[in-house]
């Protein structure tokens, strides 16, 4: 502000000297190079504005840098200017780059990461918590008896270790080092008064070639859960969906089925938390069931049913009842032939079990 007010009276007081020169030049008819007074009076007078503004910006200039500049430095600051953006435009370029470089190190780390992962579990035979061996005995079951199955249990499983080239310490050197907690297990199981499962489950990964470790057994109560011709589960699927979507519907019913059971008591792998998955065997008859739905072509009820009383341990098998929607009981369609179509699927528990 007091730069302002500078300069005002700077150009006020020029611009009162140059009235008063231009009025004496005009009384006195004053000539300059021989010219005419009234060209001399607009010389004056022309010179008095060009000495307001020459000096109004050299004042300006002396007191203010950034007015220095802004008068004798714009073309250097343009061309500044210019190489700044050019610099930046530049920089753009080489951070789109580094972004891109940055994404395909990214990808290539996940990549590492992934063979890392796969050369980890190449040679991991038993991962940890995995069930190795499994084994129901009955209730009543007389002590020296129920030693006799943990006998039969630990050989099935020194065995299979053995077929999976992990080294197993002799049984003999097993059952002696371990007497007492095998004794107790067997009193334990013994005075049962229910159906238990018993486990051998892997403390750690397990590499082949190396030895055996650590192993846990569980004992878990052998449940049942579910009777004999217990309708556990239904759908409504419409058989007028391609024949993907309905395997889809299918098969996304049959995991929420597999969690149904292991949250009702069966035994899961505690590595997937489920219970087993279709086997190979299963998975025709899986995909019978769909063409028998996309033949059907229209939407039916599809409900999952135990055929056999099934426990904790499994196996469960399913069979699958169709039968009409509400909506069909009201067509003139042709029903299920006695409304009944069957179709026999296994769930079977994971190998480890």
């Amino acid at each position: 502000m007091s730069y302002v007010i500078i300069l005002m009276l700077v150009s006020g007081i020029i611009a009162y000297i140059g009235d008063l020169l231009g009025t004496y030049v005009g009384k006195r008819r004053l000539t300059v190079f021989g010219l005419r007074p009234r060209v001399t009076a607009l010389i004056v007078a022309i010179s008095t504005g060009i000495l307001i503004t020459v000096l109004t910006l050299g004042v300006a200039a002396a007191l203010s840098e950034d007015v220095k500049i802004a008068l004798f430095s714009v073309e250097q600051l343009k061309e500044e200017k210019n190489k700044l953006e050019n610099e930046t435009n530049i920089l753009k370029i080489e951070k789109t780059a580094l972004e891109h470089e940055k994404s395909m190190l990214a990808n290539d780390v996940e990549r590492l990461k992934t063979i890392v992962r796969i050369k980890e579990t190449e040679s991991v035979v038993f991962r940890k918590d995995e069930p190795l061996a499994a084994k129901v005995i009955k209730t009543d079951t007389l002590e020296k008896e129920v030693m006799k199955e943990l006998t039969d249990l630990i050989i099935t499983l020194s065995d299979r270790a053995r077929k999976k080239g992990v080294t197993v310490q002799d049984e003999i050197g097993f059952f002696t080092e371990n007497r007492e907690q095998l004794a107790r297990m067997s009193a334990y199981i013994a005075s049962s008064p229910q159906d238990l499962v018993v486990a051998a489950v892997a403390e750690e990964n397990v590499n082949a070639g190396e030895q055996l470790g650590n192993v846990r057994f569980m004992i878990l109560p052998n449940n049942l859960i579910f009777r004999k011709d217990k309708e556990i589960a239904s759908i409504e699927i419409d058989g007028r969906n391609s024949r993907g979507d309905i395997a889809r519907t299918l098969k996304d019913f049959m995991d929420e089925l597999n969690l149904e059971v292991t949250r009702l008591g069966m035994i899961a792998n505690p590595l997937t938390k489920r219970f087993g998955d279709l086997s190979s065997e299963s998975m025709l008859s899986f995909y019978d069931m769909v063409n028998r739905i996309k033949t059907l072509n229209r939407p039916i009820i599809l409900i999952a049913v135990v055929p056999e009383d099934t426990y904790a341990i499994g196996p469960l098998n399913v069979t699958f009842r169709f039968e009409e929607t509400s909506e069909n009981l009201y067509t003139t369609e042709p029903g299920l032939p006695d409304k009944v179509a069957s179709a026999p699927v296994n769930i079977s528990p994971s190998e480890e079990n």
